[in-house]
């Protein structure tokens, strides 16, 4: 069973809620989910801002109904369904929809709320939008986070077109950047690049101690976002490695790995080998701000109903 969509929680909500009892808030969206036996996976399920989406999806199916009067907070923190909430499930058992609520007086009056709020911020500030209840399946907060995903989805498509286009020894450079950025190597001594005649088939040296005992072994390859890396090449490098006379070795592309080459890495005893494929080195490269700047951070705000419980 997939998340049912906000919306389509409205009658599970009713329900649960028709025999007239308070719920603590927080108690009864965990309900409304635990009832519905989701698979593990998507029941534990998260959003990019770290928020669970199922119970996220309980809580705007609560927010839309008490904003259309069909429940009511009583007391701080709890819920309650109202005769009006018990009239429209009884009138409405295959399925209320966003559709009739906005219909109601309730919703409306939220509306109106929300448009003379934003007028108000745009009076003062010469800014604002209109603001409206969401029209999408989906809610405000999962809007955000396919929002958030997709331009990451672009970024990381650029970044890597970037580096593509650029010469080898650039992504060699980067490389050790982002790996002196996730903790490898104390400063910046300890980082070499080799790449070039007679490098021996490594690109770059990091010394994990002072006295360089503990040596990590980089190869970058700039292959087209087409190219496949085979079990031959890794094998190549893991000769060089071994040559060297090290015990770990990472491999970084801007193409991507054959899973004959994910399997022969993985089946080393020694040398130890990691293999990092484009899509790794973008995600780690936006990670630690390599090559990208934050352009804008929105905070975004829950009720804390914790705050608001007796």
């Amino acid at each position: 069973m997939t998340i049912p969509k906000f919306h389509e929680l409205f009658n599970k909500v009713l329900e649960d809620l028709s025999d007239g009892q308070e719920w603590r808030a927080k108690d009864f969206y965990e309900h409304v989910i635990d009832s519905l036996n989701l698979p593990e996976a998507e029941r534990s399920e998260k959003l990019g801002g770290g928020n669970n989406r199922a119970i996220s999806r309980a809580y705007f199916a609560c927010e839309y109904l008490f904003q259309a009067r069909a429940i009511a907070r009583p007391k701080r923190g709890h819920l309650q369904i109202t005769d009006f909430g018990q009239q429209i499930l009884a009138k409405y058992p295959e399925g209320i929809t966003v559709a009739f609520l906005k219909t109601t007086e309730g919703f409306k009056d939220w509306t109106r709320r929300t448009a003379e709020r934003a007028l108000d911020k745009k009076g003062k500030s010469g800014e604002g939008d209109s603001i409206e209840p969401i029209e999408s399946d989906i809610t405000p907060d999962e809007l955000i986070d396919a929002g958030v995903t997709r331009l990451r989805s672009i970024i990381v498509a650029d970044l890597l077109e970037r580096i593509r286009s650029e010469s080898p020894r650039f992504l060699e450079e980067v490389v050790l950047q982002v790996l002196h950025a996730m903790g490898y190597g104390e400063g910046e001594d300890d980082i070499a690049h080799l790449g070039g005649p007679g490098d021996g088939g490594v690109d770059g040296v990091i010394n994990q101690d002072k006295l360089g005992l503990d040596q990590v072994y980089v190869q970058a390859k700039r292959y087209k976002e087409e190219s496949s890396i085979g079990p031959e090449v890794i094998q190549s490098f893991v000769g060089a490695v071994h040559g060297k006379g090290a015990t770990r070795g990472v491999f970084i592309t801007t193409s991507r790995f054959t899973e004959g080459a994910r399997k022969f890495a993985a089946g080393l005893p020694q040398p130890r080998i990691v293999l990092v494929d484009g899509a790794q080195l973008a995600d780690l490269m936006l990670e630690h701000q390599i090559g990208v700047t934050v352009e804008n951070v929105y905070k975004v705000y829950k009720i804390d109903e914790n705050f608001f419980e007796d």
